[in-house]
């Protein structure tokens, strides 16, 4: 008798020892997994300073210098023991947003200076935008992307304007969960985890931050005026003009926001 429970002791620990890492499987290991910035095609990819260069937009994203090329972030999620994790759902993956400002009454979790919400911006009314969602579940390979202007699940990582992605303003650092978990950024795929910290610039940069009704989310006189103002100068806000990257705000800057001026959450696209 003892020697049988010996043996069903021996075999429920061995049981129990493959169960656990099982248990584990579904759970995102954050030192494992990491987002990347790209653009271009899937297939042949642009990653770090050449995919970040066209991180910009317009609150209408309307295409064009408004998030071109593709601009996304790809999403690698792995767990404890390095493998993928597949089959998450596109909206448990997402570059969170708390939607505005303290001054505005919003708090929480997410990128708190980006102006994404109908409370303050009813004329025109914007879309309230909390998370900009990933374009499919995760793959075989625990892989999928976030096209931050929109895309077809069909085909991930290629946009597709989606009518509710609007927003205005920036913020230093936009995080980006899945399942609850935030993910560090690597600048590329080979890069160390917290190489880099996603940002988007947008054209609407210059107000939308107080409580004050219907100065979010539109590009204005005051944006495009900065940005004249604002070539060849070297200050604090020169960064966030600098909307190609080049390392300082130059006439391709103003080309850029002149496409722009007068967009808001139903110009030139509604929605």
């Amino acid at each position: 008798m003892m020697f049988k429970v010996a043996k069903l002791g021996i075999a429920f620990a061995a049981v129990f020892a493959w169960i656990v890492p099982a248990a584990y499987a579904g759970i995102p290991d954050v030192t494992n997994s990491f987002y990347v910035p790209q653009s271009g095609t899937v297939a042949s990819p642009a990653e770090g300073t050449l995919a970040t260069r066209f991180f910009r937009m317009c609150p209408n994203n309307d295409g064009g210098s408004s998030l071109p090329s593709n601009a996304r972030v790809k999403v690698t999620v792995r767990d404890v023991n390095n493998n993928p994790i597949p089959n998450i759902a596109a909206a448990d993956i997402c570059v969170l947003f708390n939607g505005g400002t303290a001054a505005q009454g919003f708090s929480g979790t997410g990128a708190d200076s980006v102006i994404a919400n109908s409370t303050w911006n009813t004329a025109p009314l914007c879309p309230n935008l909390r998370c900009v969602a990933a374009d499919a579940p995760t793959d075989v390979n625990g892989t999928t992307y976030i096209t931050f202007g929109g895309a077809d699940v069909n085909t991930p990582g290629v946009y597709l304007r989606n009518g509710n992605r609007k927003w205005g303003h920036y913020d230093s650092a936009l995080p980006v969960y899945v399942l609850g978990f935030q993910l560090s950024g690597r600048l590329t795929s080979a890069s160390a985890n917290g190489t880099y910290t996603l940002r988007i610039k947008n054209f609407d940069w210059a107000a939308g931050l107080t409580a004050v009704a219907n100065l979010g989310e539109t590009v204005t006189g005051t944006d495009f005026n900065g940005i004249v103002q604002g070539i060849g100068v070297n200050n604090a806000i020169s960064y966030w003009k600098d909307f190609d990257y080049s390392g300082g705000v130059t006439a391709a800057d103003f080309n850029a926001i002149n496409q722009h001026v007068g967009h808001d959450c139903d110009s030139p696209n509604n929605p």
